[in-house]
Formats: structure tokens, C-alpha cells, sequence
């Protein structure tokens, strides 16, 4: 279905996808039954389609662990969170254990040390930019932000000092430094989450999908193809 391909940047994981359709889907949160009703709302093929998360798979919502077993799964991709970050972080930074507990990550210190050590493993793995071929096009995956306009330099960027801001960073969505942003060059889209919004909103060529399915908003499930935009799928606030 899909191939990995190897990568200069271990960072950045590059896969071609030609068989089936293409998928992105907002913060999941742990909401495992409610992906399941998205994807058998578009009659998703799981021998042949494939799914891209913008990470945040975990906390808040009633089932992480389900979610993060999503990741075995051949037909399932997904970039690293903020929220996955602070499970990593966790392991050494007390105060940042405080933070994710407050934040809906009460699950994973309910766990036994050695269920949290395989949690630590399988979220190690994550990149933190994902981009895929697909239709002779390539789309870009990240979680909360980007914050140079061009794919190949951000890719470089995020192994120091775009890396925290690539998982936590609003500029884009905020219209921080407005100045400063424009379309993405070197790639056809990208899609983020991590800020929550009413609707899929779109910045340039970015698209935000966070639409709080968590806190009982709907979850934002796009198909990606060149022959039927986002726009006739769903409301997109283009701002």
C-alpha cells in the first residue's frame, strides 16, 4: 500500500502511497469510536486507503491506548503531538508530568511501569514531519505549526530550533508575524492541528483540522486528492 522510503533527516518520514485513497484526520484525543464512525462514513478501505494523523492521538478522550494502537497498523500513519511529547518529556522532567496529568494524560501514569516503557518505545518512533507522494503531488504532515515558507528549509529547521515550535507553535494560525508568512513552497499542501478551530481553516496553503472532537465538537476527517477539494467536502474558514 505504502513505502518507506529512507530519509537523510531521521526526523522526517517520507512515504509513497499509490494504491487507494488518501486520508488526514484532525486531534484524535483517545476518541477511538468516533474515528471508527468517520471512517465508515467515507466506507474507508483498510486494504487500501490510508490514514495520516496530525498527532495528539492521546489524552482527554476516553480510549488513548486504542488509539496508539492504531500506530501497528499498515493502513494508519501518524506525526508526533504535543501531547505525546509530554508523555516523552515526562519520563524526566517532573514538572512537566505535572502538566500533562492536568491535561488528560492521567491515563498514561495509571499505567503499569512497564506498559508506560512500552508507550515510551512506540511514541519514540513518531517523526515529527511526515510527507507523502501521492498522485505525482507531496503533502506535508506536522502537528501545531510551520513557520518558514518553504517545505525542504523547515525540514532542515525542525532537527534544532523549529523542532519545539513545530509540536507547540500557533504564528501561522495566530497571524503572528504576519509579515512573514506566505504559500509553502516545495510542497502541494500541509495539514496541522493542535490549535483548536470552529471550523477547518485554512492559511495559504496550510490547513488546520483540530476542530475539538475531544470536547464534543465534530472530528475532522478529509480525503486528500487533486479531483475533489477540501472545500467541496467541508465549510473551510480561509483566513
Amino acid at each position: 500500500m505504502s513505502e518507506l522510503s529512507q530519509h537523510k533527516l531521521a526526523h522526517v518520514a517520507t512515504y509513497t502511497h499509490e494504491t487507494g485513497r488518501l486520508f488526514v484526520v484532525g486531534d484524535i484525543h483517545g476518541c477511538y469510536d468516533l474515528l471508527m464512525q468517520q471512517l465508515k462514513r467515507v466506507q474507508f478501505n483498510f486494504e487500501k486507503d490510508l490514514l495520516i494523523a496530525v498527532g495528539d492521538l492521546v489524552d482527554r478522550g476516553p480510549d488513548s491506548l486504542k488509539c496508539l494502537h492504531l500506530l501497528a497498523e499498515p493502513w494508519f500513519k501518524a506525526v508526533l503531538g504535543n501531547h505525546e511529547e509530554m508523555c516523552l518529556l515526562s519520563q524526566i522532567d517532573p514538572m512537566m508530568k505535572d502538566m500533562h496529568a492536568h491535561h488528560g494524560g492521567e491515563w498514561f501514569y495509571a499505567l503499569s511501569s512497564d506498559q508506560r516503557q512500552q508507550v515510551i518505545d512506540q511514541l519514540n518512533t513518531l517523526p515529527i514531519l511526515l510527507e507523502v507522494i501521492y498522485q505525482n503531488k507531496k503533502y506535508g504532515f506536522v502537528h501545531a505549526d510551520i513557520d518558514l515558507n518553504d517545505w525542504d528549509a523547515f525540514k532542515v529547521a525542525t532537527r534544532s530550533k523549529s523542532r519545539e515550535l513545530a509540536l507547540w507553535g500557533r504564528g501561522r494560525i495566530k497571524n503572528k508575524r504576519f509579515m512573514r508568512y506566505s504559500t509553502v513552497v516545495g510542497v502541494e499542501q500541509v495539514f496541522l492541528g493542535h490549535t483548536v478551530v470552529d471550523f477547518v481553516t485554512k492559511k495559504h496553503n496550510c490547513y488546520f483540522l483540530d476542530t475539538g472532537a475531544c470536547f464534543g465538537s465534530e472530528l475532522s476527517l478529509i480525503e486528500i486528492d487533486q479531483n475533489r477539494p477540501i472545500e467541496k467536502q467541508v465549510f473551510v474558514l480561509k483566513s
